[in-house]
């Protein structure tokens, strides 16, 4: 099954302990592989990252979700990560998938729904949709159909791109990120903070 949902990690949101914590509601509450949870904190050292990741694979081997890492190659491969997710200046998807191993699911940032396309990228996170983000204005909704319409037409794979919408994403609003043909949302505030979870999780479908 593919992930309907991405919670990334963000210590500006919430604590080791209390990522830990959500994340553990999340992954009993939702469909065994219907959650991939990514490991972010860019601004940890490679130590602490590895430390926590080592804590995220645990939960996702314990409740059978997936695992990606943030940029980190080498730590995708000490954790045994399903995956990695490359920023938009990271190096390509074949390059990475040359050291994490060839049947590695890589996704890549995405803040402009018209950039090139890499037909060998598995997944664009776009952003921000809803809530602008770095410098960067919201995008709109509009703009997960744009580019969900030129994956379907770059696409030379039977299982396509995915799109995954990211930014200012809460329940309210998630259903209409797949409306627009997103195949998941990736989510922030709405996994580590406040009391959406069970009603995010909902919405997109993937409760037990």
């Amino acid at each position: 099954m593919a992930p309907r949902l991405v919670a990334l990690t963000d210590r500006s949101f919430a604590t080791a302990t209390e990522t830990l914590g959500r994340f553990e509601h999340v992954a009993r509450a939702a469909r065994p592989w219907s959650v991939l949870f990514q490991l972010r904190d860019r601004e940890l050292s490679a130590l602490e990252r590895l430390a926590f990741g080592r804590e995220l694979r645990a939960l996702c081997t314990k409740w059978n979700h997936w695992f990606q890492v943030n940029d980190r190659l080498d730590l995708a491969v000490l954790l045994g990560a399903d995956g990695v997710h490359l920023p938009e200046a990271s190096v390509t998807a074949a390059d990475a998938r040359g050291i994490v191993g060839p049947k590695a699911f890589i996704s890549r940032a995405c803040h402009d729904e018209h950039a090139a396309l890499d037909p060998a990228v598995d997944a664009w996170v776009l952003s921000p949709i809803f809530a602008a983000r770095k410098g960067k204005a919201a995008l709109g909704l509009e703009a997960v159909g744009r580019l969900r319409a030129r994956c379907d037409a770059a696409s030379q794979r039977d299982e396509g791109m995915r799109v995954w919408a990211l930014g200012g994403v809460t329940a309210s609003v998630a259903k209409a990120c797949l409306g627009q043909g997103a195949d998941a949302v990736a989510a922030l505030g709405a996994v580590l903070a406040g009391d959406e979870i069970d009603a995010l999780i909902s919405e997109l479908g993937i409760a037990v």
